[in-house]
């Protein structure tokens, strides 16, 4: 399971840092930070989910978050800036009319046209520009994590009907923006079923790739949101 997984390597990692810190001493004391950085990371992989990320619905994080968490934040940052410097990918493809995918952008690189922004991250900061361009929505997943299918559904269902283009977005537009976007063609009606649905973000974007948990929680999503949909049952036209 990706989260346990995460949980474990962190854990470590605090562990380690935390040893280094009292084995050395003097300044080493301040490896305590990462060390308590690490540690808050593991439990949010463990069970505290990503409420531990501080992420506020305006796009912003708490400060006490973002103090506690700067040491994990600086290299996730980091390394977010040197995957966008060096990837050849596209910043967002569009995968239907109306509905465009990508990697978390910088204000100015919006595509034109955008009404509404969702934001899947808990681990960034949604940059200003982003934020004021239009609506904003929120729903911070933990990276390679999912949320409840009652947490999820009736955003997706609100988002199929609102007006204007959509732009969904995680830190690199793969897995989690991969799970949402398909559930969102679903709830829109572009799609019948997850497999299908996930064929068209593929196809937009072909490095989209979910992990056994997020295909699993996307057919729950399938299931939910086309229960709830009037004529369900129909074929496409």
């Amino acid at each position: 399971m990706p989260r346990m997984k995460y949980a474990f390597v962190f854990a470590m990692a605090a562990v380690l840092i935390a040893f280094l810190a009292l084995r050395l001493g003097g300044v080493a004391w301040l490896l305590l930070w990462p060390g308590v950085s690490f540690t808050l990371v593991a439990l949010a992989y463990a069970g505290l989910g990503e409420h531990a990320f501080g992420k506020r619905v305006d796009g912003r994080m708490q400060p006490w978050a973002v103090i506690l968490l700067l040491p994990y934040l600086v290299l996730t940052w980091g390394a977010w800036h040197l995957v966008r410097w060096l990837s050849r990918e596209r910043a967002f493809d569009e995968v239907v009319p109306g509905v465009f995918i990508g990697r978390r952008l910088l204000a100015g690189e919006l595509p034109d046209g955008i009404v509404t922004v969702l934001d899947l991250t808990s681990e960034f900061v949604e940059p200003e520009g982003i934020r004021r361009a239009g609506r904003y929505v929120s729903l911070p997943i933990l990276d390679a994590s999912i949320l409840p299918v009652a947490r999820v559904a009736p955003v997706l269902r609100e988002l199929a009907v609102g007006p204007g283009v959509l732009y969904i977005h995680c830190a690199q537009g793969h897995g989690r923006t991969g799970m949402i976007a398909a559930a969102l063609l679903i709830a829109r009606g572009d799609a019948l079923d997850a497999s299908t649905a996930l064929s068209m973000v593929q196809r937009a974007r072909p490095a989209v790739r979910l992990s056994a948990t997020q295909s699993r929680a996307l057919a729950e999503l399938a299931t939910a949101l086309l229960a709830a949909r009037p004529g369900a049952g129909a074929a496409l036209p």
